[in-house]
């Protein structure tokens, strides 16, 4: 009976060691990012940056992975002042992996936020042109998987918080892309 036992979890243990292997281990993704920039304290205003960013994905097994997303973007504001603006988050992502070719992931992450080179209106972000701060990420999106190492994030929407300059920022993240997977089938 005990033989038996092993057996059974020997074939369980390889059954689900291949089935690990029709998911990716890790994924590279290049992204446009696109974001809608509330500066906050200002109701009426907005900024649209727009620009491009990278992530870099590691699955810990069929749903939960860890990520790394960087991404930056330049925008021209009040009277041609311009201003780089660069996130830098990680953190854990779920993703539903039993949709079909239709992969939906949602995710969690902190980090920070630089932006260089502005004012908004009367307010300068310090005497160097530059802030440094808390920034975090919550939302989602989805992958089609195009071949097994290529897939495409048709979309990926966000909820972006930073407070740069003293200010809060409820900001709108859009991204879209092409993504490289390695380590599976």
């Amino acid at each position: 009976m005990r033989s038996f036992f092993m057996a059974g979890m020997l074939l369980f243990a390889f059954a689900c060691s291949a089935k690990a292997q029709d998911n990716p281990k890790g994924e590279i993704a290049g992204n446009y990012t696109y974001i809608h920039i509330n500066p906050g304290g200002f109701s009426t205003v907005t900024i649209d940056c727009h620009g491009g960013g990278g992530s870099a994905a590691w699955s810990l097994n069929h749903y939960l992975g860890v990520v790394g997303e960087f991404s930056g973007c330049k925008w021209t504001g009040f009277s041609g002042v311009s201003a780089h603006t660069f996130t830098y988050l990680f953190g854990p992502r779920l993703t539903y992996r039993a949709y079909g070719r239709l992969e939906p992931f949602g995710e969690v992450l902190l980090g920070g936020a630089h932006i260089r080179g502005t004012t908004i209106g009367f307010r300068t972000f310090n005497s160097s042109g530059s802030d440094t701060a808390f920034a975090m990420a919550i939302g989602g999106g989805a992958d089609y998987k195009w071949k097994p190492s290529v897939a495409i994030r048709f979309i990926q929407a966000d909820y972006l918080y930073s407070r740069l300059g003293g200010t809060t920022q409820n900001n709108l993240r859009l991204q879209a892309g092409v993504v490289f997977r390695f380590g599976g089938r």
